[in-house]
């Protein structure tokens, strides 16, 4: 079948791998994806892009979103269901399509609208709901945020959210609980079957024989960089080969660069800078240690599973989402988001112990494989549909 996977992202960094991650998985799986969004991207061509990178000519979009006051972003973001829905009949139309796949967004609900009148099938993907912490600020036309959210869940054939959280919030908005399915991240088939060298990265960075802890993701406040490099700090005194690796950029890289100097770590932690998505594989596979230094109630991060797809020993905050993909001591170690000496202590277990990396990392890759994967996703997403 033709499905129309609808989007109002920049289809960059994350939510790109994700898209193009379930996109792929349906087509894998013998239908068509035909993407409809405000910048008419391909997120199988974006995915994993810097969304920090400064570009000589940025989309319209991206623009409105860095730089508009956040009540004149919710007005456009209102305003852009006029677009979405005159955009996707037209799609549906054209492509023929007899699924609609919508990403979740707030003041969005225009396509449910659409499918209803059409008669076809709406799936909307959640991966967060207004009100929760996130990036951006609340919005301030929140009970308009909520409102959208209820016209459209109520209208939707299936609702997949990535944590039991966001299951238990948009039951509560009084929507079935039996068609919101929990679906967490996941990596693509392919992935797994693709070799990753990590030796030429660490002969890069001049740490062959070093102990890499590392961390891949944006610098943004959220994902408590500073306190990664505090615990760092304490342990990389006792242990001469430990480095630090940071993969990725963002607003927080001059603070980060400043702080390692201030500890005296200067030239034991590594920025490697942005990478294309292609190249993070082999940086994971540089690592001895992976770590998640940050996460909430209801995101699940992509980095876990591709961290774990890798078999690295991974370490992660003991969050519910978090806590359903890794078993302490099985396949990963835990630590509690709310005293960071539990960060320290699990590095130290796996800095001074090569054979429980190596178990850890191997449990977490057979985890990935029979458990998370993109095509595993997409076909949960179908066989629910047909029982709906």
């Amino acid at each position: 079948m033709n499905i129309l996977y609808h989007f109002r992202t920049q289809g960059t960094g994350a939510e790109g791998v994700h898209i193009s991650g379930i996109a792929t998985a349906f087509e894998r799986l013998g239908h068509r994806v035909v993407f409809s969004s405000p910048t008419g991207v391909d997120p199988r061509t974006t995915a994993g892009a810097n969304p920090f990178a400064e570009k000589k000519r940025r989309s319209l979009i991206a623009r409105l979103a860095t730089h508009a006051p956040g009540f004149v972003f919710e007005l456009l973001e209102l305003a852009y269901n006029a677009v979405a829905y005159a955009r996707n009949r037209a799609a549906l139309t054209r492509e023929n399509c007899t699924l609609i796949y919508e990403r979740h967004a707030f003041f969005l609900c225009a396509t449910a609208f659409l499918a209803q009148r059409r008669g076809v099938p709406l799936v909307v993907e959640v991966n967060e709901l207004a009100g929760d912490e996130r990036v951006r600020a609340a919005p301030w036309l929140l009970p308009l945020a909520r409102l959208a959210d209820r016209l459209t869940f109520q209208r939707a054939r299936l609702i997949v959210v990535v944590s039991p959280h966001l299951q238990r919030r948009i039951a509560a908005l009084g929507i079935a609980p039996e068609k919101i399915v929990v679906l967490p991240n996941a990596v693509s088939v392919e992935s797994l079957d693709i070799p990753a060298d990590g030796a030429p990265v660490r002969a890069r960075h001049g740490c062959a024989d070093a102990i890499i802890i590392g961390f891949v993701g944006w610098f943004v406040a959220w994902h408590r960089l500073d306190q990664l490099l505090a615990q760092f700090a304490s342990l990389a005194r006792a242990e001469p080969r430990l480095r630090l690796m940071l993969v990725g950029d963002g607003t927080l890289r001059a603070t980060l660069a400043a702080q390692a100097t201030d500890l005296g770590l200067a030239d034991r932690v590594l920025f490697t800078g942005a990478l294309p998505h292609a190249e993070i594989p082999a940086h994971f596979a540089a690592m001895d240690i992976s770590v998640v230094p940050h996460s909430n109630e209801y995101r699940s991060p992509i980095k876990l599973f591709e961290s774990m797809a890798r078999a690295r020993a991974t370490v992660a905050p003991r969050t519910e989402p978090i806590a359903q993909i890794i078993t302490d001591g099985v396949n990963g170690l835990l630590f509690d988001p709310a005293d960071p000496a539990t960060l320290r202590h699990a590095l130290q277990r796996l800095i001074a112990d090569p054979a429980l990396r190596t178990r850890l990392g191997t449990a977490a890759r057979v985890t990935i494989r029979e458990r998370h994967t993109w095509d595993r996703n997409a076909q949960a997403v179908l066989d629910a549909i047909r029982l709906t």
